[in-house]
């Protein structure tokens, strides 16, 4: 579990990457440990709701259960604000920046974040920088070929990145490669049911790529990918 965001490298020159700005994975350790009440900010999309859930039900009780909740220190914690977004609708931007601007639902600064890295080029050459561009504002599947766990966790993300709930696979067995097909004809399936749709990407390697988009801009994604000569698969190809 990473916040959104994350890096392994920060760089903290000034106006490069900023520092605290997003929910981190502390924030949910301090709630743990000094027993917050989180009420006004557990819907946030990006804090860590499991972590918070798993010890209240499963170490609270043995370690505070004397007391009664949320009577710990009087901390208060001012969630940051939500992303800002693009009208979709209204966006003058085109190209690959449309692109991205689609597969990441219209956050400005993850677009910016992801332009920076990948240029504006008129086809797209290296799919793999663009999808690691991606994956690493943690908007994009990008897992190995037999990696269920790390693929159900990415589809878990995405899904609460777009404030749709927090998608569950199905259980295994099986395990590996069919599980993480099942995985993705579940997640597609459970994503249309919310106005999202599944862009299954292909770099012709041993892994598993995919974008999340409103299902009312599908057919505009499709249309770009072929016009940046990204290759997509189809929905059966994907299964």
């Amino acid at each position: 579990m990473k916040p959104k965001g994350w890096k392994p490298d920060l760089d903290t020159a000034p106006g490069k990457d900023a520092l605290f700005t997003q929910f981190a994975f502390e924030v949910a350790l301090a709630v743990a440990a000094y027993d917050i009440d989180d009420s006004s900010f557990c819907s946030h999309p990006y804090y860590p709701r499991d972590l918070v859930d798993y010890h209240r039900a499963q170490i609270r009780s043995k370690r505070d259960g004397w007391r009664a909740e949320y009577v710990g220190a009087d901390i208060d914690v001012t969630p940051p604000p939500l992303p800002a977004k693009a009208d979709l609708a209204k966006s003058k931007r085109n190209g690959l920046a449309r692109w991205i601007e689609l597969a990441v639902d219209g956050d400005i600064d993850t677009t910016d974040s992801v332009l920076a890295i990948t240029g504006k080029p008129r086809k797209v050459k290296d799919g793999d920088a663009l999808l690691n561009a991606l994956f690493d504002n943690d908007i994009a599947i990008h897992a190995d070929i037999k990696d269920d766990a790390a693929l159900e966790s990415q589809a878990s993300s995405l899904s609460e990145a777009r404030g749709i709930g927090t998608f569950e696979g199905p259980p295994p067995p099986p395990q590996g490669p069919a599980r993480c097909s099942a995985l993705l004809q579940s997640f597609a399936q459970w994503s249309a049911a919310r106005g999202y749709r599944l862009v299954m990407i292909d770099l012709q390697d041993d892994a598993w790529h995919a974008v999340l988009v409103r299902s009312a801009y599908h057919d505009e994604l499709l249309t770009l990918s072929d016009t940046l000569a990204i290759k997509l698969l189809s929905p059966v190809q994907a299964a």
